[in-house]
């Protein structure tokens, strides 16, 4: 039976993953983006729950092409067909973000998204 840990081979290291997959460490930028955001979110909606009972929120990449500006996130108001989506951009926010300051800066761009709903 072999073990789990694989030898190492001509000086490479031993061949299987540094972390568990439960570690923090692990998780990739972009799903670590997902949890504070969906965080932020979750806090936002249990202070305003009648505004935000009916929105959909989502994180994209980039803004689409037809984006004449650069923005942070985004608010599709509903139509018939289409609940509210509130939509962030991953790639902008992290470019724009120090490493320290990117959890405040995604919690602020939530709190001014959910501002421009509030507006409309």
């Amino acid at each position: 039976m072999r073990s789990r840990r694989y030898r190492d081979r001509h000086g490479r290291g031993l061949r299987s993953p540094l972390h568990r997959a439960q570690v923090p460490a692990r998780l990739s930028r972009a799903q670590s983006f997902a949890k504070v955001a969906a965080a932020e979110f979750a806090r936002m909606r249990q202070r305003e729950p009648a505004l935000l009972a009916e929105v959909v929120f989502a994180i994209d990449g980039v803004p689409p092409a037809s984006s004449t500006e650069p923005c942070f996130g985004r608010v599709f108001p509903a139509t018939p067909n289409r609940l509210t989506h509130i939509v962030l951009y991953r790639r902008v926010i992290e470019d724009h973000a120090e490493a320290d300051t990117r959890d405040a800066l995604i919690a602020e761009v939530v709190a001014d998204q959910v501002d421009i709903l509030r507006r409309a």
